[in-house]
């Protein structure tokens, strides 16, 4: 390969983070439509998510700790670049993540979304992760805290149960 065809870092990033934000537009589009269509409620949007996420899961095989859980969500080992993804301890029973930055967010705000619409769409987007964790029955997952509601960053927990 020559260096002409070399990628930066920061190219890849930028690379990753603007298909985030493709897949972020979409569901504020989708949403939006809904609620012109008169859809009083979010739950097919809930369960097809939660189903996104079932899917993934199944592409991870046997996860059965938190260690487990956070090597086969890295496993290209690029995938924290859009989020700055920061380790703040993985091990066996417990695995903190420190996520600086959300392309999601990032794109609803550009798209005008409101400070209300964002916690809604971030809620909506945490079906997929509750579908994700729900394929691996020992474990939990939680946000303590979120970029959404306007935390310094998202703290991903997964816990042995």
């Amino acid at each position: 390969m020559s260096e002409a065809n070399c990628v930066t870092k920061t190219e890849l990033t930028e690379a990753v983070r603007s298909a985030v934000q493709d897949r972020a537009a979409w569901l504020y589009l989708l949403i939006k439509e809904f609620q012109a269509a008169g859809y009083e409620t979010d739950e097919p949007v809930k369960k097809a998510l939660f189903k996104y996420g079932q899917l993934n899961s199944r592409k991870m095989g046997a996860i059965t700790s938190p260690k487990a859980f956070f090597d086969g969500i890295g496993a290209t080992g690029n995938a924290g670049l859009p989020f700055a993804r920061e380790d703040m301890g993985v091990g066996t029973d417990k695995g903190v993540y420190h996520l600086h930055h959300c392309p999601l967010v990032e794109a609803w705000k550009n798209l005008g979304a409101t400070s209300e619409e964002i916690i809604h769409l971030c809620d909506l987007a945490y079906c997929g992760d509750a579908g994700l964790i729900s394929g691996f029955p020992g474990l939990d997952l939680k946000f303590n805290e979120t970029i959404a509601k306007g935390d310094a960053y998202c703290e991903m927990v997964v816990t042995r149960r």
